[in-house]
């Protein structure tokens, strides 16, 4: 800390109360801000609530660790969007992001049938061969980029796939047009690093971090309706699991 940053109230024992104050202060402004509505600097914090820059800098820090804010170098600091918070509760990539306030959409990048091979076969449950529809999405909330999804199910099972029902929530269309509806899933949770195109496509640098969801949706007969592997932005998306003896 320099001279000119040090107020006389701004000693080593009090500052931490300080910044502690400040970032509660903060953490209640951004409560009633937008995502990626910008903060004041810190020299602007500083003279708003007569702080020192350091104790600015320390509370805006703490806010970064929370997750609350990012800081662009040379450009700001602006509010994050919320995390989704996914729990062992079985809901939809939609309910999840209507849960958090967000409208869910979804970009199709590319919607084809292929030969199942033996992953995919093994995961569906059918013979390596049969015809599957492979949808790959980016799944948005208020047109911003969180998941890269890729979902493999039954050509046979669901003919004829209409490209419509695949702008939204999938399990929901399904239930709603086929009548089909998930009741249990396993999920398989591992973190990745992201290449160049999916960076790209989730808005963040290369070798960011992220999660990789493997996911088998069964419906009420215990069959496979689909089998999906879902790229999570880490900066966005966490999972909260409740593990009892």
């Amino acid at each position: 800390m320099t001279v000119e940053d040090r107020r006389p109230d701004d000693s080593p024992a009090t500052d931490p109360y300080k910044h502690e104050a400040l970032r509660r202060r903060l953490q209640a402004d951004i409560a009633r801000m937008r995502p990626d509505e910008a903060l004041p600097t810190e020299r602007q914090l500083a003279e708003r609530y007569d702080v020192s820059r350091a104790t600015a800098r320390r509370a805006l820090q703490a806010l970064r660790e929370d997750g609350l804010v990012r800081s662009v170098r040379g450009v700001g600091t602006f509010v994050s969007h919320p995390r989704i918070t996914k729990t062992s509760t079985l809901t939809s990539f939609s309910e999840d992001l209507r849960s958090r306030g967000y409208r869910p959409s979804a970009e199709v990048l590319s919607a084809e049938l292929v030969e199942a091979d033996l992953h995919h076969a093994t995961a569906l449950g059918v013979d390596p061969g049969t015809t599957l529809h492979r949808i790959e999405r980016l799944r948005l909330g208020d047109g911003f980029p969180i998941c890269l999804e890729t979902v493999h199910l039954s050509a046979e099972r669901f003919p004829d796939l209409d490209e419509s029902l695949l702008k939204g929530s999938l399990s929901e269309a399904l239930e709603r047009t086929r009548g089909v509806r998930v009741v249990r899933a396993t999920q398989q949770i591992r973190a990745v690093n992201v290449t160049g195109r999916q960076a790209g496509l989730l808005g963040v640098k290369e070798g960011s971090a992220a999660l990789l969801v493997r996911r088998t949706a069964f419906d009420g007969t215990g069959h496979v309706v689909e089998y999906g592997e879902s790229l999570c932005r880490g900066d966005l998306y966490e999972f909260s699991l409740v593990v009892t003896v």
